[in-house]
């Protein structure tokens, strides 16, 4: 992100240093704090959060329910892409008009949430359960072999 401090021609050099160096980088227009992707990133665990602790679901399952929902159609676009192709020719707007009181209904039920002791207690014990005896160097491993498989296998189709 460049501001009236920033020269010409410095944010777009930046974008190519990255890029060349296989990096994908994106627009900040306007500063807030912390990065695009670790915002969106805090929002889904908040809600994961609050799942777990209104007893809707386990920590496994609702991380589950990310890798094995979600997450698979990120990897390949993202949310409002995604939105819009699923509801057929009307596009996004025809994807507002059908799910808008869904999507009230869900955002008004997300409640207010602070990660405090008690939640991180909580939170500590279903990992716990989840990592079943793994090492943290056992699931880093196997957090990086999956990437890496999932960014090799979509590689040659990834286009702009």
């Amino acid at each position: 992100m460049g501001n009236e401090r920033t020269a010409a021609g410095v944010v777009e050099a930046a974008e190519r240093f990255y890029a060349a160096v296989g990096k994908v980088t994106i627009r900040v227009n306007r500063e807030v704090p912390g990065h695009v992707a670790n915002r969106l990133q805090a929002a889904v665990w908040r809600e994961a959060i609050h799942l777990v602790k209104s007893g809707v679901a386990s920590v496994e399952d609702v991380d589950k329910a990310m890798w094995a929902g979600p997450s698979l159609r990120w990897a390949a676009m993202g949310p409002t892409m995604l939105f819009h192709l699923g509801a057929g020719d009307g596009g996004l707007a025809a994807f507002c008009e059908r799910y808008t009181d869904s999507f009230n209904r869900w955002w008004d039920d997300l409640g207010v949430l602070h990660l405090d002791p008690a939640v991180a207690d909580t939170l500590v014990a279903g990992v716990t359960l989840e990592a079943n005896g793994r090492s943290p160097a056992d699931l880093c491993a196997r957090r990086d072999a999956l990437i890496a498989g999932i960014q090799k296998a979509i590689a040659p189709l990834r286009g702009s």
